[in-house]
């Protein structure tokens, strides 16, 4: 089998079921994460089409290179980075595309700390094992674990939603959300209402990227039951996105402000954002005395950057939202529960949790192009910015800053696709940018 330079992202393994991810691949990627990081690897799965059998294959991989697995079954992604860091254990593997068409599978690898495994941390080096076939040989072993109870347990002693009356709906777009969230809202005692919560790998609802345009059976359902508010989660429940009590969804400096509030009312502390965050997340931050640190995008990214510097919260405008009591995991089902507390602490309704934060002018689009093409793409508007002048910060892609405002340009780690995101604190300075971008997005290769 020849194995396709793109699927080895900067962060994960993705690409297309079959023909681009397999069960050979999964057999080869076994093998190589054992040979370099032998010990106990944690395996989970989300509900995809496929993944059954390339779990089947990724284990007798890592088995017969000497690995002791500890299978949890078919969870979301979190539980895989909560077992490495709950247990112990040397290290863990998440089959998942996370947010992608139901076409799509991949997987996610983590090291001995929970942390995301990328291009720039070991990532490479599986890459290569995985070309020359070069394994360790060994008798390893399977175990199965289930780990949910211990999971929920752990999270329901950092939340404190006691009493809690609220009606919530849960939207989880026929992904592993369900393995989950229902369990935790029972614990606690909480009204909700489950809308696709039957484990599909076929997505048959939505999408499983829970993007605005996915999300309407969910402000509807909200709005027809007078719910408190409502809570939708993509395929491997690493991401959530709330919609209020009125039906209106939050963007991502939304519901990062009410779980940045609930941290740092009673406490200094550090939060990490990624480069396309909203400039009311820094100065949030900075209202309440807590240092804003800013990130790459990426999972990896933000999650290392969180770890190094104990930070207490982090966030991307994806959204993912990552805990230091969890260690370092973006679990969306902390980050629900935690923005129900903070609203059972306040007595307030969610829109009343995010009104007061100033409503610049921003958005953000996903351009498709040639997967080839992106990143030359970037480092050629680099060079363009750089010529006319203009005050640049190349952390993560390319972005200008203006005096009220900013652009960044930069291409997506897991699609072929460069992502945009501009935002001005005036309406005359959005609609310069808003030009500005037009003019770009013309030279993007098509």
């Amino acid at each position: 089998m020849e194995v396709q330079e793109n699927i080895f992202r900067a962060y994960d393994i993705r690409g297309i079921y079959k023909t681009q991810i397999n069960e050979e691949l999964a057999y080869k990627l076994g093998k190589s994460f054992a040979t370099l990081n032998l010990g106990k690897i944690v395996v989970g799965r989300d509900c995809r089409i496929g993944g059954g059998s390339l779990k089947e294959e990724l284990i007798r991989g890592l088995v017969e290179s000497g690995a002791e697995v500890i299978d949890i079954g078919v969870v979301p992604t979190p539980l895989v980075i909560f077992s490495v860091g709950y247990y112990g254990f040397d290290g863990g593997i998440s089959i998942t595309a996370s947010h992608n068409p139901k076409e799509y599978q991949g997987f996610l690898l983590y090291n001995k700390e929970g942390v995301g495994i990328g291009l720039e941390n070991g990532l490479n080096e599986i890459k290569e094992l995985v070309h020359s076939e070069k394994f360790m040989e060994g008798e390893g072993c399977i175990i199965r674990k289930n780990i949910l109870e211990d999971h929920i347990n752990f999270v329901s002693s950092r939340v404190n939603v006691k009493n809690i009356k609220m009606k919530v709906v849960v939207d989880c777009g026929n992904g592993v959300a369900s393995v989950v969230l229902p369990k935790l809202l029972s614990r606690f005692g909480i009204e909700y209402y489950s809308l696709f919560c039957e484990l599909d790998g076929n997505f048959p609802n939505r999408d499983p990227e829970p993007r605005r345009e996915n999300l309407k059976a969910l402000q509807k359902k909200v709005v027809e039951l007078k719910a408190d508010c409502g809570f939708g989660y993509d395929g491997d429940a690493d991401r959530v996105v709330g919609v209020d009590e009125k039906g209106n969804i939050l963007n991502p400096n939304q519901f990062f402000s009410v779980l940045i509030k609930s941290y740092l009312e009673n406490k200094k502390e550090k939060v990490v954002h990624d480069s396309l965050s909203s400039l009311t997340i820094q100065e949030l931050v900075k209202y309440y005395k807590g240092l804003p640190i800013g990130c790459r995008v990426g999972h990896v990214f933000i999650q290392k950057k969180l770890l190094e510097e104990s930070a207490v919260v982090g966030g991307e405008i994806s959204g993912h939202y990552f805990f230091r009591e969890i260690f370092g995991a973006d679990d969306a089902a902390l980050a629900t529960l935690k923005v129900l507390e903070y609203l059972n602490k306040k007595k307030i309704k969610l829109s009343e949790a995010y009104k007061e934060i100033p409503n610049y002018y921003f958005d953000s689009i996903r351009i498709k192009t040639k997967d080839e093409e992106k990143f030359p793409f970037i480092e050629n508007l680099k060079l363009e910015f750089k010529e006319k002048g203009y005050k640049t910060d190349c952390l993560d892609g390319v972005k200008i800053i203006f005096d009220d405002s900013w652009v960044l340009f930069r291409a997506s780690n897991t699609e072929p696709k460069i992502s945009i995101a501009y935002e001005s604190k005036t309406e005359e300075g959005f609609e310069k940018l808003k030009h500005f971008v037009n003019e770009i997005i013309q030279k993007v290769p098509k």
